[in-house]
């Protein structure tokens, strides 16, 4: 069983790296990162692949989870990023299996 979460990456197949919270909980320090935004989507730019490796890293530490789908989610991003070198680990997938229903796997 994966640790809860409180927060996953919904978008990050441009410059710009979306997330949206489930709970309050990492507000703070994901403002600490350079996310803007109010309500549960804060947004943040990158500039490059490996400063968005970077992110997903201090992400990952934060228990963030990366959302799965199809077409660059950011789940792929990550593996992607993973594969060329810049990242190194595992990270925590969501994937939805329907409303409010989550699967979440250590990849």
């Amino acid at each position: 069983m994966e640790p809860p979460v409180s927060a996953y990456v919904q978008r990050a197949d441009g410059d710009t790296v979306q997330v949206m919270l489930l709970d309050d909980g990492p507000r703070t320090a994901l403002r600490a990162l350079g996310f803007r935004g109010d309500g549960p989507a804060l947004q943040r730019d990158t500039d490059g692949d490996a400063d968005k490796a970077q992110l997903f890293l201090a992400l990952t530490v934060l228990g963030i989870a990366f959302a799965a789908g199809r077409e660059w989610s950011p789940a792929e991003v990550f593996a992607w990023l993973r594969e060329r070198g810049l990242l190194a680990g595992p990270f925590l997938r969501i994937a939805w299996l329907g409303p409010a229903q989550f699967q979440i796997t250590r990849q």
